[in-house]
């Protein structure tokens, strides 16, 4: 049976002497993996609209199994954001990310958007050769897709306590999903990372703001730098 999908080209594996198995994450099915026959020769048409990170419209026969890719049209190869080795080591990181989280054939309209919206913003940004703007968007994406996932970090209010967050020595706790408020974060009781009020303050940018602006978020690197150790620590906890 033929299936048609929208799909972006996460990842591919080499099998066999000249076959490929390809990850998409894909708008009508959520992440899939299926086989391309024959990609590796010389001659195989379909390997360049197979590229990872392309967004494609693709086909796929399947009876039992993986199936086999037939076809494949390029909707958007993101040229700029391939042509930026920053960029691409932010994008890829994203990615191992998003791949660990996402369960086979679970398809989300809105995670598909948020991914499509995320290479769409980091190849405007490579194209304007805004290379500082590439860990902020990442950090960004990682925000808004834990929070579609429903792992929303926690940034209004302290996660242990519930209190008003307030000027002070803040902290972050995975454990706790979010910020914790000074007497929190610094009684003993808790297990926290410091996190500076800046960081707090992007984080929340982060959740309000749209993908397609959030390269407008002006931040110091040292925040950047807080910002990047909740997230990150925030994403291995749920993994």
């Amino acid at each position: 049976m033929e299936y048609k999908y929208t799909g972006i080209i996460l990842n591919k594996r080499d099998v066999g002497e000249t076959d490929r198995i390809y990850t998409i994450y894909t708008l009508e099915g959520g992440k899939i993996r299926s086989l391309a026959k024959g990609i590796r020769k010389p001659e195989a048409k379909l390997a360049s609209s197979l590229e990872n990170i392309t967004l494609a419209d693709i086909t796929i026969v399947r009876t039992k199994g993986l199936g086999k890719i037939t076809g494949s049209i390029i909707e958007n190869s993101f040229p700029n954001l391939k042509n930026d080795c920053d960029a691409l080591l932010e994008v890829f990181s994203s990615i191992g990310v998003f791949d660990k989280l996402v369960d086979l054939e679970s398809a989300d309209d809105r995670i598909f958007n948020l991914l499509k919206e995320y290479f769409e913003v980091a190849d405007i940004c490579a194209r304007k050769n805004l290379r500082e703007k590439h860990q902020l968007l990442r950090l960004g994406f990682m925000a808004k897709f834990m929070f579609e996932l429903g792992y929303a970090v926690g940034v209004d209010s302290c996660a242990a306590c519930g209190s008003v967050l307030s000027r002070g020595s803040l902290g972050f706790s995975s454990k706790h999903g979010g910020v914790l408020c000074e007497k929190c974060a610094c009684g003993g009781k808790f297990l926290a990372i410091p996190i500076s009020v800046n960081a707090v303050k992007i984080m929340r940018l982060f959740l309000r703001s749209k993908m397609s602006s959030l390269y407008k978020i002006q931040a110091l690197q040292k925040d950047l730098a807080s910002v990047r150790i909740a997230i990150e620590d925030f994403s291995r906890w749920n993994m």
